[in-house]
């Protein structure tokens, strides 16, 4: 029961505890009730203080609102008559600066005119009969006239044909070494952009297009031009680089120089047989001469190239966008024509030589269709979507070339196996033909360009056709074997025209032995030969061989007579 008891005690001792803590609480919340009550008086004064100010003040800031729109409006009306006065007092400030020019400042005079084109849109508008508008017109007229002068001016002033010193350079360059050329000082290209700028994009006068075309192909054709004058340093260039050139007169019934004969007096040298090099110098009717003009024409075609494409440099600085390809029309038209003349003039002469016979020529031109494939995709760069009618003028050139390059490559075959010439210039005592001597040098210079040679003699003139290198390779050797066959058939006639068959076999072992030397030694020329007939070497040791063995069955059957005995001084040591 004591515990019971003990028990109570302490649950009520707890329950008073209790009772105090939330006693406390209550006062606690009392108090906060009052000092909320309180907050929310003063809360309501305040806002009630706060409407009325507003109150009062919102009639005071109306009013300041639209005192503050007056005076805004009274200013800019002070600034729009003072502007308008401006207008009417322009012409009498700025007409003796205008009639200055611009005297070396661009663009204060720039902003001259634009103030007149405020002052004429102003009484355009608002008053067309004010007696200032005629003089602002006329202002204003005379202003974009001495505009346009200076442009002019300054152009012509500071345009000059590039000197001669500086195109010999770029004609001696090569394609990593391009140097920039400076046709017109920075300032006056600043100043010159600014004014067209103006002309074109604000005012679209685009006279001054024509001519800016006209002056920068004035001086573009006077350094192409200079490139030929007499005594200058691409004249003198071109005519340092001649081309060896065999004549193909014995060909044409004419009278060939006399062969050396060999006999027993003849020096060591005449015995070791007929060196390729020595043979071509020494047979006669070879010349120092190449195509007239086609070294000239070279370098003219490249610096050409570098010329456009400076040009085109400094119009893409000045002339807008939107008129680069009618400007770059205008301004190369007549430079062209005059490359182009150039060009015809090339062909004719080429034709001209062909027609004769005189197929050396072919070098030239294969050279210059070289150059012109290298330098086709640069023109093409500088004139695209430009001036393709100039671009499709020099494809159409290089056309004419590979036509003319194919017949001549044709005609040369067909040259070959018919000379009907067989015995008025046959060496007596059996040596190499000239025919054979020149028809192979012939072959080794076009071996420099064998693959622009598959391509023109697979192509047949047809521009449009792609070729792979394997498919140029094997057409130039096609040719060059189809050069050797006629060459041989020539041979084979020649030989049967000897009155003795001895002396004749001896004339084919000799020329076929030359042939066969000169392929072999020669790494590009047997490669070539070796995709068209795989066994070429063969062939021609065939031959040899066949005709060492009726030489020897020849003199044979002429025991010890007086030829058989002169015929050994006639055959060379590495024919034996």
């Amino acid at each position: 029961m004591e515990g019971v008891a003990e028990k109570k005690r302490e649950v009520e001792e707890k329950l008073r505890q209790d009772e105090k803590v939330v006693d406390v609480l209550r006062e606690s919340l009392e108090k906060s009730d009052n000092v909320t009550k309180g907050m929310v008086t003063i809360l309501e004064s305040f806002a009630n203080r706060l409407q009325k100010m507003d109150q009062t003040i919102q009639p005071l800031y109306r009013q300041t609102l639209k005192l503050t729109r007056l005076q805004t409006n009274v200013e800019n009306s002070l600034i729009e008559l003072d502007r308008i006065i401006g207008f009417h007092h322009m012409a009498d400030d700025i007409e003796g600066r205008i009639r200055e020019g611009p005297s070396g400042n661009i663009e204060g005079y720039l902003k001259l005119l634009e103030r007149l084109e405020s002052a004429l849109s102003f009484f355009n508008t608002n008053n067309t009969n004010s007696i200032e508008l005629p003089r602002l017109n006329a202002l204003y007229d005379d202003g974009m006239e001495t505009l346009t002068k200076d442009f002019l001016n300054l152009l012509k002033h500071d345009s000059k044909p590039v000197p001669i010193q500086v195109l010999n350079d770029i004609a001696s360059e090569s394609p990593e070494e391009s140097q920039h050329l400076e046709h017109l000082p920075e300032r006056t290209m600043r100043d010159l952009q600014a004014i067209a700028n103006y002309l074109v994009i604000k005012r679209e006068n685009t006279d001054i297009t024509g001519v800016y075309a006209q002056i920068r192909s004035n001086q573009l054709g006077r350094s192409l031009s200079s490139l030929k004058e007499p005594g200058q340093g691409a004249s003198q260039l071109s005519a340092t680089t001649p081309l060896r050139k065999a004549s193909f007169a014995f060909l044409k019934g004419q009278t060939p120089k006399k062969n050396v004969k060999r006999g027993e007096g003849a020096g060591k040298k005449e015995r070791e047989g007929p060196r390729p090099s020595a043979t071509v110098a020494s047979e006669g009717g070879l010349s120092e001469v190449q195509l007239e003009g086609s070294s000239l024409f070279i370098i003219m075609a490249k610096v050409f190239l570098r010329l456009l494409q400076s040009e085109v440099q400094l119009m893409e600085q000045i002339v807008p966008k939107q008129h680069h390809s009618h400007v770059l029309c205008q301004l190369i038209k007549q430079p062209m024509d005059y490359f182009m003349m150039d060009a015809d003039g090339i062909l004719q002469k080429a034709r001209k030589c062909i027609a004769r016979h005189d197929y050396p020529a072919v070098i030239s031109v294969f050279k210059i269709m070289k150059h012109m494939h290298t330098l086709l995709p640069e023109y093409q760069a500088a004139l695209e979507n430009m001036d393709t009618a100039s671009y499709n003028r020099l494809v159409e050139f290089i056309g004419h070339l590979e036509k003319l390059t194919h017949k001549t490559l044709e005609d040369y075959v067909l040259f070959i196996r018919g000379d009907p010439e067989k015995q008025s210039n046959l060496p007596k005592d059996g040596t190499v033909h000239e025919l054979t001597s020149s028809t192979m040098w012939f072959t080794e210079q076009l071996l420099d360009y064998h693959s622009l040679l598959g391509e023109v003699y697979l192509k047949q003139g047809s521009y449009h056709i792609v070729l792979t290198k394997d498919e140029e390779s094997k057409s130039a050797g096609q040719y060059l074997s189809r050069v050797l066959d006629a060459l041989n058939i020539n041979l084979k006639n020649k030989a049967d025209a000897y009155e003795s068959p001895v002396l004749g076999a001896l004339f084919l072992m000799n020329n076929y032995h030359f042939i066969l030397k000169i392929f072999t030694r020669n790494t590009t020329m047997q490669p070539l030969l070796e995709r068209a007939v795989s066994d070429i070497e063969q062939h021609y040791a065939d031959l040899i061989e066949y005709e060492m063995k009726s030489y020897q069955k020849g003199c044979g059957s002429m025991g010890r007579g007086w030829f058989g005995k002169r015929a050994q001084g006639f055959i060379h040591p590495w024919v034996l």
